[in-house]
């Protein structure tokens, strides 16, 4: 789970959407060529098009695990759910 801080500053409706998606990232993070966190965030970055957020490989506008979000706060957290607790 991401950091108290940065879930507690997520309004209600933020963590609601961060929870719905959690487990489907997760599964996806754990199948990726990605060995760790620091992988991931080597690996990937947050980028928007139009409304929505989502995590691809650089140059790649594919969302990863499908997931496209209109809130940057929850494609952010889950980001750094990955970055900090993926590998360890």
């Amino acid at each position: 789970m991401v950091d108290t801080g940065t879930y507690s500053r997520m309004s209600s409706d933020e963590q609601k959407e961060f929870n719905k998606y959690l487990s489907t990232f997760i599964r996806a993070v754990l199948k990726s060529d990605a060995t760790d966190g620091i992988e991931f965030e080597k690996r990937y970055t947050i980028q928007k098009a139009g409304n929505t957020w989502f995590i691809s490989t650089p140059g790649s506008h594919e969302p990863f695990a499908d997931i496209k979000i209109e809130n940057k706060a929850v494609i952010e957290a889950l980001f750094a759910d990955t970055v900090q607790n993926y590998g360890r």
